[in-house]
């Protein structure tokens, strides 16, 4: 039995049930892979001191610093929504496998009043 979830208006998926430990684990792999450059926040992606102390070097630092650190188009910004994102897939999985389990757990419940009838 397979059940469609669907995103933000991009098409529906189908999932079979027995799929979604594997898509959690993987979701969850990729979560916690993310961590430990979003912890450290845009000081976390940011070059501290310039590899040489030529002009090109302090350049390049500066540049770097502020598409890695700085703005809402920035590559911290964009690692945090990626993982509000991921966080926000493992929870849909959680709540689809729920579902699921309840569904399960009523249907065999109802079985089994069924055959005991």
């Amino acid at each position: 039995m397979a059940n469609n979830a669907s995103g933000s208006g991009q098409g529906n998926l189908k999932l079979e049930p027995h799929m979604i430990p594997k898509l959690r684990e993987a979701f969850q792999s990729a979560l916690e892979q993310l961590q430990p450059l979003t912890r450290g926040g845009q000081d976390g992606l940011s070059i501290s001191k310039p590899a040489m102390a030529d002009q090109s070097s302090v350049e390049f630092q500066t540049a770097f610093n502020k598409v890695a650190g700085d703005g809402p188009e920035s590559a911290a910004q964009a690692l945090t929504e990626y993982g509000q994102r991921l966080e926000s897939v493992l929870k849909q999985l959680g709540d689809i496998q729920h579902a699921y389990d309840s569904n399960e757990h009523q249907t065999a419940a109802e079985l089994s009043r069924q055959l005991g009838s």
